[in-house]
């Protein structure tokens, strides 16, 4: 099995892929693979990747897609006739299996994905097999559980004064609220295809119209079994559905038809132009494999414009390189406007990277990430690695931090860096690895004084003890002892909210502060309120202002942020439905 990034559909508005292909080089069927929006869109991405694995190991030959505005492909939520776009965007995947030689193919979307592949299906009248995976009835019910997990999730509310909806991590506009009102599976009117698989989740009633619907179908139902350890928890806890992809997998080899047909996919482009400045450069993205592992990642820039230091945007967590919300792409694309040059990576195991030799994959703070780090630095500048400024969130906050310490880059960008954790490693009957010089490793004692057990009074009362207990037990680790060596050298950004900032605030004093100021290297920006994720619109708006100033002024051409905009001109909006 091969797998090779693409670019596809119209040139003014690229779209992004994955292309997977059996060894053979042929195949019996093609399949697309239409993923969630929003936030499930961020949980389910490795799902999807092992689907297409799998898939293709069977002999399919597999596209999976980022709609337009989504993902890796060009445009933006805040552009107009989204779910007309999405919809253009599954037409545009079919088009392209069939010119690559696919006389037959089958849409597999999960959530509001499988909605999208449902009406696609019908639009199109010749798609071979449907799966909907765990299926959203309609957009209507989507938007309405997305309102309601960011009620329960923030204590915010998702409607807006000027109509807008706001999800975790999204934000759904008038305009968009009202599309997804009127798109559902029980409003189609045709035929889907020839075979329907819907999956189901056990721990939910199925909704009675999609099930009406589905009646006049030739419908096979099985259990989306895993669904709610994929999409209703947060990392590190996500597992990946395996029992369903193989279900999945083995109900396409059934209903498929046989015979096989050479592939042979259209030639394009390894770059794309996903946003143009207003002095008619093009921003360029193209996908590339770093190091000797061969990491993937997306690089961000004009050509022959970009200088200074590459910026490093890492993934976080176990989600992939397109970071928290989409961030990392709309500040890649702004910041290369800016004349800068930036790559955003999925570290090791996660993504589309391959995981190391006997590393376990989909994992949180692995220490291979120190590895990563090492070897991307080298790839990007290999005459000076230090030529880079490290960026992540969370854990990949944590990572660059530490990568800076042996690799001294230019600059680290740490937002809502979690230094308290529990190695993987030591899941595994290892002992921390020695390289971690910055983690607050979690222990049976500090997690007694951060919970809420017996000594919750004790803690209440004294809120600094469990810091004290946890600086006590890791005495090298003090961020008052790291942050001197580190600020010295590079340049730091930290950017907190209220738990993330609280082991600075319990580690310095005004006088180490001070002395950290004193170099001019350090700025520490706290932000009350700040939820961790930057799930929030206003939150993440203000680490985005925070974080573009810095980092354009900083390490952007001379008077950058004076001669180029950083907002990017969309070249080619998409006209209006």
């Amino acid at each position: 099995m091969t797998a090779e990034p693409i670019w596809f559909g119209s040139s003014e508005r690229p779209l992004f892929g994955w292309l997977h292909l059996p060894d053979s080089g042929s195949a019996g069927s093609a399949v697309v693979l239409c993923p969630p929006v929003g936030r499930d869109y961020l949980q389910s991405h490795y799902a999807m990747r092992r689907l297409a694995i799998r898939l293709a190991e069977r002999g399919f030959c597999v596209l999976r897609i980022d709609y337009d505005g989504t993902g890796d492909s060009s445009g933006s939520d805040a552009d107009q006739a989204r779910v007309k776009s999405w919809l253009a965007s599954v037409g545009a995947a079919i088009e392209y299996m069939r010119r690559s030689g696919a006389a037959r193919v089958s849409l597999v979307g999960m959530r509001f994905g499988a909605t999208l592949a449902a009406v696609a299906a019908e639009s199109d009248g010749a798609i071979e097999a449907l799966v909907l995976w765990d299926p959203c009835t309609s957009g209507r019910t989507f938007l309405n559980e997305q309102r309601t997990l960011f009620a329960i999730s923030t204590g915010g509310t998702p409607t807006r004064l000027d109509g807008s909806v706001e999800t975790l991590g999204f934000v759904y506009s008038r305009a968009t609220v009202s599309d997804l009102g009127s798109v559902g599976i029980p409003m189609i009117r045709g035929r889907l295809a020839a075979r329907v698989l819907v999956l189901q989740r056990p721990d939910r009633i199925a909704d009675r119209a999609l099930v009406e619907r589905l009646a006049s179908e030739r419908v096979d139902w099985d259990d989306a079994t895993g669904q709610d350890m994929l999409i209703d928890t947060w990392a590190p806890n996500v597992r990946l559905p395996d029992q369903a992809i193989d279900r999945i997998g083995a109900w396409l080899s059934h209903v498929t038809s046989g015979g096989w047909v050479a592939f042979s996919r259209p030639t394009a482009s390894k770059d794309a132009t996903v946003a143009r400045v207003p002095s008619g450069d093009g921003v360029i993205e193209r996908p590339v494999f770093l190091g000797p592992t061969a990491l993937f990642g997306v690089l961000t820039e004009i050509p022959d414009v970009a200088s200074g230091p590459t910026i490093l945007l890492l993934s976080v967590a176990t989600e992939h390189h397109v970071g928290p919300a989409r961030l990392w792409v709309q500040l890649a694309r702004k910041w290369a406007a800016a004349g800068l040059r930036v790559v955003r990576l999925d570290i090791s195991g996660v993504g589309e990277s391959p995981v190391r030799y006997g590393q376990p994959e989909f994992v949180t703070y692995p220490p291979e990430a120190f590895d990563d780090v090492a070897e991307v630095a080298i790839a990007l500048s290999p005459d000076d690695p230090s030529n880079v400024v490290l960026m992540g969130l969370c854990s990949s906050a944590y990572q660059a931090i530490e990568g800076a310490l042996s690799l001294r880059p230019r600059g680290v960008v740490a937002l809502n860096p979690m230094l308290s954790f529990r190695p993987p490693e030591l899941a595994e009957g290892k002992g921390t690895d020695p390289r971690r010089q910055v983690a607050l490793p979690l222990t049976a004692l500090t997690q007694v004084f951060a919970g809420s057990g017996p000594l919750d009074r004790l803690r209440r009362r004294l809120p600094h003890l469990g810091w004290r207990a946890r600086f006590l037990l890791a005495r090298d680790s003090r961020p008052s002892k790291w942050l001197r060596e580190l600020t010295g050298e590079v340049d730091l950004l930290l950017v907190c909210g209220d738990r993330e900032a609280r082991p600075f605030q319990e580690a310095l004093s005004p006088r180490a502060t001070a002395q950290l100021n004193h170099f001019g290297r350090f700025r520490f920006e706290y932000i009350p309120g700040l939820d961790h994720g930057l799930l929030v619109a206003t939150g993440r708006e203000i680490v985005s202002t925070i974080v573009s100033e810095h980092v354009v002024q900083r390490y952007g051409p001379a008077r950058a942020h004076e001669r180029l905009p950083l907002d990017v001109q969309r070249a080619m909006p998409p006209k209006s439905s």
